[in-house]
């Protein structure tokens, strides 16, 4: 029999084969879409138009912290998924963080020391998601793959006025290629590591005067790297399947409609995890791991009596698996004399189960699946001195996801989730310019509305039971900024955006099983079929009023200089994570930062050398910080703080092919105040998963050859200085700093309409963590590692 992971595979390939099959006969009478003249290191050098601010500029002439990168100029650094750009990014960090539940194409995305982690829908992302202008609300899904980009906009920094909620930290804006008038498209076929098999293509065809096409579909497979032992499968494998149909009408001179439709299926069997350490300590059980005697026994100094059922251990529940088994079972699983917290016996949990970092020893369900689509309209009118633009959209996201957190044959921590939610928005934006083009100004309206269900089966050792519930959000936002030029050199903008935030949660929890058969746990609180949390939906309403001002001047026509204050939050939201009982939901409030920055851009050495760079403060306000306080992490607003910063990015065409850029960035984040209640962190805390230091540096060397073909070489370093990947700063889940190296080479043939490459990622085979997982009422410590060091080569035709 097939399996879903081979059919997908194969769909992919027939797809790609089928469009190489028929696309020769209808290209030769097309002229070649392919640049024929512009090397890759030119690709790399040039300027990027941007929409920052909702017009069409150079990237060089916004005065914003901004990263850009073309589509061209991503494939030539052998990027596949959005994720790679944080490498060329300054203080910028992109994993894909399956977290507690398990999902495995989540992205946790931090910018300039703000972002979030958890894919709860109930909890915001902290840097906004946007393609072709519509906002992605769920990290689920934000993992996007590169296909057929024309560019990707990293804005640092607060940007609550023209892109509103959620982008306290930043914004990611993704670009899509549009349709044409010309015949023309890509096949791209790609081999390597791990039996990885990838093919893209992308046909762009005229359906009548002024109506195009555009269809995009790749496919994504690659083996795992963690071996599941009891059956033999791999762990963060790839299995996506994506597609796109894109229309383009230009109805008049000052008409324009582009339509979209897209999905994507994702098939894994569950992301990477291994168990690196286990914590058998308990502060009701034995705390001080004293030789213990039996029940009943007179106390003797120096010693622990056993006192079932008011010690038993659920502040640990692996320990507490060991006390069921040793006191119900007759299993030896705790040692008396001297103490030990694991024992040799068949069902005792022990260090046996860490099996290393490339095996996991778990039985339970492990397996992560997605499926989401979307569609959406823009409108763009043009009327002479204004423009009115329109984006209407609507997405969908299905996820089923279960993985094994205890990494054992035993029933400890197991988790299953599944996703349902839907989001449709709506913008409108009125674009012009007066007084001789010395006043440029955008207004716009905007509405937001999202609705699903999250239900979360955890599997524990003492109760099984149900978590999580419907969620429904509502937002409403009006926006304006204006450039006033007063004189030509420079130009002051102001900008103003009120929004309001209505949410909804209506939580679904209760106790399934109690498995303490109501004798080896004190008042035992699982009592089946009880609610956890009142099933009635709760409310909470926020509104927020996020300005910005900047001062630009251009000093030359290629130097700018600028200042920026800006304002932006991230809403608060609902803990659906809940155990044991409450009688209310908790909630949190809303995060709010205020950014200072000043910077500079410039084009040196006759527009050959590219040097930007900003300096930045960041006061930061009711941080929402994830936090183990039980058996579930929770969100809490734990603290205030202030980030320091320094980014530098630079890009050299040094002429004869060469090609080098770099990239600096340092973050300073201390907490200035934590409330007392928080005692998970402290004055001397880091933040999670943010590094000091980011620095990359990478050089390209473009060969021409007098048949017209050119080899093009490229080797990129990147660094990161130590992080911890939780917000309690555990040791066991601190990554020391650092530094990865990269290579690939692509050879055009002439006319560069044919392409060979090769490359190499991870080169020097580090290992570094990923994301870590650790629950105190566990006591496990889970590692998910980068995948290691792979080859690929491919083989890509542009016509």
């Amino acid at each position: 029999m097939v399996s879903s992971k081979a059919r997908l595979r194969i769909a992919g390939f027939c797809a790609a084969v089928s469009a190489t099959c028929i696309v020769p006969g209808l290209a030769q009478a097309q002229s070649t879409g392919a640049d024929q003249t512009q090397s890759r290191a030119d690709v790399l050098g040039s300027d990027i138009v941007v929409t920052a601010r909702k017009r069409e500029e150079s990237a060089q002439s916004v005065p914003l912290a901004i990263s850009a990168f073309s589509g061209k100029s991503i494939e030539a650094r052998g990027v596949q998924k959005i994720d790679g750009i944080a490498t060329f990014t300054p203080n910028m960090t992109f994993q894909n963080n399956p977290s507690f539940g398990g999902a495995g194409s989540s992205a946790a995305i931090y910018i300039r020391g703000i972002g979030q982690k958890e894919f709860l829908p109930t909890t915001e992302p902290g840097v906004g998601v946007y393609v072709d202008g519509v906002y992605v609300a769920r990290s689920v899904g934000a993992l996007l793959d590169l296909v057929d980009v024309e560019r990707v906009e990293v804005l640092r920094g607060p940007q609550g006025t023209l892109f509103g909620r959620n982008t306290i930290g930043g914004a990611i804006s993704v670009t899509t290629r549009k349709p044409t008038n010309t015949f023309s498209g890509s096949l791209q076929a790609i081999t390597g590591r791990y039996s990885r098999m990838d093919a893209k293509a992308v046909i762009n065809a005229p359906l009548a005067e002024g109506l195009y096409s555009k269809v995009s579909i790749a496919t994504f497979n690659r083996d795992g790297y963690v071996r599941h032992l009891v059956d033999g499968r791999d762990l963060g494998d790839t299995g996506t399947l994506t597609g796109r149909l894109d229309l383009r009408w230009q109805a008049s001179d000052a008409l324009e409609l582009n339509f979209a439709v897209e999905g994507t299926r994702d098939r894994t069997n569950g992301p990477a995890f291994v168990l690196h350490k286990v914590n058998y300590q308990s502060k009701i059980f034995n705390p001080q791991n004293l030789p213990m005697l039996p029940p009943g026994s007179t106390p003797v100094e120096g010693s622990y009596v056993v006192n079932p059922p008011f010690d038993a251990p659920t502040d640990n529940f692996t320990l507490l698996h060991n006390y069921f088994a040793t006191l119900l079972g007759g299993q030896p699983c705790l040692g008396f004399t001297p103490y030990s917290p694991q024992g040799s016996g068949a069902a005792c949990f022990s260090d046996r189960f860490l099996v290393g970092s490339h095996a996991t020893a778990g039985t339970g369900p492990q397996y992560s699946r997605n499926d989401l689509w979307g569609a959406q309209l823009g409108a763009d009118w043009d009327l002479g001195p204004i423009q009115l633009k329109s984006i209407t959209a609507y997405r969908e996201v299905h996820g089923n996801y279960a993985r094994d957190g205890d990494h054992s044959p035993f029933t400890i921590l197991q988790l299953a989730d599944i996703l349902t939610q839907s989001q449709f928005s709506q913008e409108f934006q009125l674009l012009g310019k007066t007084a001789d083009d010395r006043l440029k100004y955008v207004l716009g309206l905007y509405y937001f509305k999202e609705k699903g269900n999250n239900i979360n089966t955890l599997d524990f050792t003492p109760v099984t039971f149900r978590s999580g519930g419907r969620f429904d959000t509502e937002s409403y936002a009006a926006f304006g900024q204006a450039t006033w030029s007063p004189i030509e050199a420079v130009d002051l903008t102001v900008g103003l955006r009120y929004t309001d935030d209505r949410k909804s949660f209506l939580p679904d929890q209760e106790i399934l099983v109690d498995k303490t058969g109501g004798a080896l746990i004190a008042a035992s609180p699982n009592t089946p079929q009880a609610r956890i949390l009142p099933f009635v939906r709760v409310h909470l309403n926020e509104n927020a009023t996020t300005p910005t001002a900047t001062i630009s001047w251009k000093v030359t026509g290629s130097a700018l200089l600028y200042a920026t204050y800006s304002k932006g939050f991230k809403s608060g939201g609902f803990v659906q994570r809940v155990f044991p009982a409450r009688d209310s939901v908790p909630t949190f409030s809303p995060e709010r930062a205020e950014a200072f920055e000043i910077g500079f851009k410039s084009k040196l050495l006759d527009n050959r050398l590219t040097f930007n760079a900003a300096a930045f403060l960041t006061k930061y306000d009711d941080l929402q910080v994830q936090v183990f306080t039980g058996i579930a992490p929770v969100t809490k607003n734990a603290a205030s703080a202030e980030i320091r910063g320094l980014e530098v990015e630079t890009r050299l065409s040094a002429g004869s092919g060469w090609f080098l850029e770099g990239s600096l960035g340092y973050l300073d984040p201390k907490f200035t105040k934590v409330d007392p209640a928080a005692t998970e962190i402290t004055l001397a805390s880091s933040f999670e998963r943010v590094s000091k230091w980011t620095i990359s540096a990478a050089v390209s060397k473009s060969i021409a050859f007098a048949n017209g073909g050119e080899l093009t070489a490229r080797g990129d370093w990147s660094y990161r200085s130590g992080a911890f990947m939780d917000a309690l700063n555990s040791p066991e889940l601190f990554q020391p700093a650092y530094s990865l190296f990269n290579a690939n080479l692509t050879y055009e043939f002439p006319g560069k309409t044919i392409s060979v490459f090769a490359a190499i990622t991870n080169l020097a085979d580090k290992r570094y963590l990923q994301t870590g997982v650790y629950g105190s009422s566990f006591g496990l410590y889970e590692h998910l590692y980068a995948r290691p060091r792979e080859w690929s080569a491919g083989i890509k035709w542009s016509f």
